[in-house]
């Protein structure tokens, strides 16, 4: 009796750790009332002292921490489960299921709580506009057009430097390991017109899995215990850098996905390899043009016939490659993905992403200001 009292005691005090979880909320809600506090003590101080070093040491090892504690609890999970109730099942009681519950709630509050002090308070931080000096603000559809127009001349352009397989579909110079070498070289060239992109984190990391996850449409994470940017490398190529440097933005403390999207182009923009630069005028532009494509149906096609032979080839190839994965998996993925990022405040899920475009429009703006062009 005495043993079964004491089972009892541990499996309620494994149940006290989900008092983390409003801890956690308490903490998400003080931290949003001031970005200005959040930005300076936090995103641009706390969280790079601690991130920085635990990013590094994980990415001595270039296999995932993430992917690979991630094939473990799909392993393990299903054989504990079993275990548990063929435990209940010998022993007459709901005791060894309890205290599994229990070791789950505990660890899923831990986990709630590190992710809130590591990674989710950069979602209270200031907005990148206003870091950067941007004017967002709305814009006219003659504004999206021109700005679709300059993305068409650039990306056409960028598409005659890179190189090309025997299909005539942009390849990268060296695969995956010339990205996540070279990658670096993006931030630090912008890091000097922005000092928060300042900062050497862990190289990004093939995803072993890179198939199965193309089937979730999501091609890059990142892990925010270890500090890894996850990389989907099945991808057509052309895709490679600007997820890259996406989850990189991850990695220097950029939560929002809107906002990573445009660092990613900013940084590309910024690298010396025209296969990032072209990887990025890409992303922007396909982000642009949907945009485009949602007000006026009719100026969306009259741009897209503009696109050089072999820019349209490569968004071909794309397609192509895409069209295999429109299942139940990426359903379940997606929908899981707009939760995640309405619980972190981004009321519009993955509609969010869009958002992108304002930022694109604002800089386009204070380009034509100071007569800069990239």
């Amino acid at each position: 009796m005495n043993g079964k009292n004491y089972a009892i005691k541990r499996i309620i005090l494994r149940f006290a750790w989900l008092a983390l979880i409003p801890l956690s909320i308490l903490i998400r809600w003080l931290a949003g009332q001031n970005p200005s506090t959040v930005e300076s003590l936090y995103s641009q101080s706390i969280y790079p002292i601690v991130m920085q070093p635990v990013s590094n040491l994980t990415g001595i090892i270039p296999l995932s921490f993430w992917e690979l504690s991630l094939i473990a609890l799909v392993i393990l999970v299903p054989v504990i489960l079993v275990r548990t109730v063929i435990r209940c099942i010998k022993t007459r009681s709901f005791l060894p299921g309890l205290r599994l519950l229990a070791f789950a709630a505990m660890l899923f509050s831990i986990w709630f709580f590190l992710s809130t002090v590591l990674w989710n308070l950069n979602y209270e931080r200031k907005p990148f506009a206003e870091l950067a000096g941007l004017d967002v603000r709305p814009s006219s559809v003659d504004e999206l057009a021109e700005l679709c127009q300059w993305l068409i001349e650039n990306t056409n352009k960028l598409r005659e430097e890179v190189e090309e397989d025997e299909n005539g579909i942009m390849k990268l110079p060296g695969g995956f390991e010339w990205v996540r070498t070279r990658a670096q070289l993006g931030y630090d060239v912008a890091a000097r017109e922005y000092p928060f992109l300042q900062g050497k984190y862990g190289k990004p990391k093939r995803v072993l899995f890179s198939r199965v996850m193309s089937h979730t449409n999501i091609i890059g994470l990142y892990c925010v215990l270890t500090g890894e940017a996850n990389i989907d490398t099945d991808i057509p190529e052309m895709e490679i850098p600007s997820t890259v440097m996406h989850e990189m933005a991850h990695q220097h403390g950029f939560a929002r996905e809107d906002e990573a999207n445009y660092i990613s182009w900013l940084v590309c923009m910024s690298h010396p390899d025209p296969a990032f630069r072209y990887s990025g005028s890409v992303l922007a532009l396909q982000y642009a043009m949907n945009a485009l494509y949602s007000v006026d149906p009719d100026k969306y096609f009259e741009l897209a016939k503009t696109y050089s032979t072999d820019v349209y080839n490569d968004f071909r190839n794309q397609q192509t490659y895409w069209k295999q994965f429109q299942g139940t998996a990426k359903k379940i993925a997606n929908q899981m993905n707009d939760t995640y990022l309405k619980l972190n405040g981004q009321t519009d899920g993955v509609q969010s992403y869009g958002r992108m475009v304002d930022l694109l429009l604002a800089e386009r703006r204070k380009m034509l200001a100071s007569k800069y062009q990239y």
